[in-house]
């Protein structure tokens, strides 16, 4: 037996995180598993230089003539995951090729039954899978097969993402920061009347790390930015001394699952977020973590954090601890070792 994981992309987080490190670690389980990876990404990010790579709907289709290579070898014993949907296109018929005699389990991490495009093509595919993997409480509930469905959070590999000590720093040597794809700098303008004013009162710098600058309607934080890259990112990260992850309260953000967050703590920098989707879980108030629900708690947050270094390494540490209890890949592998031996048993 061998699980045959169908992830969206090389550089796309959700298949970083719920895909290539997820086999990583169940091989070191002694588990055989088998990569495919579609060049360009389902999304149809490509590695060519701008302006180039801006197009990327012209590009998706080329990634679904790639999944056609991927389905000439699987074999009838393998376990077929599914991380997200194959393709972008509004069918499951590639899904419905792959499964085809074999056990399946289908992961998802994020409201893609939000999109026009998936309000058939979600309920397909959960019909069509042995085993469900949601990312969180709300996702599994929109999949409505309680059955056989498991809630597995998005996990960091802890070694990875090591414990970097806490800077003894206060107003201008600190950095607030944020981490994420440029489409998400609108979740990060949800805090920007707070953050401004706590950047403001302290003099505390702004780092942005995102694949493409940030737009005007952040330009109140004086944002630096930092191009992402995979082969720094753990350094890149470190820079940040609180990290942030500002959310809307919608259905969309509703199934966020807080990988950015979780990057934070790991690192034993304390995360200060919107009470939504999976930062309710992963943070408690005040312990491992801050939750603000208005601009005054965003301002009233940065700044007890900026103007105390000792703070900020006992919230750190406590992070550190939380992701290493639950949203650590070690924490986590157990259970995809019980949902794919589920997927083999099922009839």
């Amino acid at each position: 037996m061998r699980v045959v994981f169908f992830v969206q992309g090389e550089r796309v987080p959700a298949a970083r995180a719920r895909g290539f490190v997820i086999a990583r670690a169940l091989e070191a389980e002694g588990i055989a598993c088998s990569l495919r990876v579609p060049r360009p990404s389902v999304y149809g990010d490509t590695r060519l230089p701008w302006p180039l790579n801006l197009p990327r709907p012209l590009y998706a289709p080329f990634a679904a003539l790639s999944r056609l290579a991927h389905l000439r070898d699987l074999r009838s014993d393998d376990v077929v995951f599914f991380q997200r949907p194959m393709t972008e296109l509004p069918t499951t018929l590639f899904e419905r090729l792959a499964a085809r005699g074999r056990r399946t389990i289908f992961d998802f991490d994020d409201a893609i039954f939000e999109r026009r495009s998936n309000r058939r093509k979600f309920p397909a595919l959960i019909a069509l899978a042995d085993r469900v993997i949601a990312g969180n409480p709300y996702l599994a509930a929109a999949a409505g097969a309680p059955h056989k469905t498991t809630i597995i959070p998005t996990a960091v590999d802890a070694e990875r993402f090591a414990f970097q000590p806490t800077r003894d720093a206060r107003g201008r040597d600190v950095v607030v920061g944020w981490t994420g794809l440029g489409i998400n700098y609108r979740q990060l303008a949800h805090a920007v009347p707070g953050l401004a004013r706590a950047l403001e009162r302290t003099g505390a710098r702004f780092l942005a790390i995102s694949n493409e600058p940030p737009p005007p309607a952040l330009a109140l934080l004086r944002p630096q930015y930092l191009p992402w890259r995979p082969e720094t990112e753990i350094e890149d990260l470190a820079r940040i001394d609180i990290g942030v992850m500002p959310l809307a309260d919608g259905p969309i953000e509703r199934g966020k699952c807080a990988y950015k967050l979780i990057q934070y703590m790991a690192l034993g920098r304390p995360g200060v977020a919107s009470p939504v989707g999976a930062n309710r879980d992963v943070v408690t108030e005040g312990v491992d973590g801050f939750l603000p629900d208005d601009a005054a708690g965003w301002e009233r947050a940065i700044v007890s954090l900026v103007e105390d270094p000792a703070l900020r390494r006992a919230v750190g540490e406590r992070a550190r601890a939380r992701v290493e209890a639950a949203y650590s890949v070690r924490a986590v592998v157990p259970l995809y070792k019980e949902v794919i031996a589920a997927a083999q048993r099922a009839t």
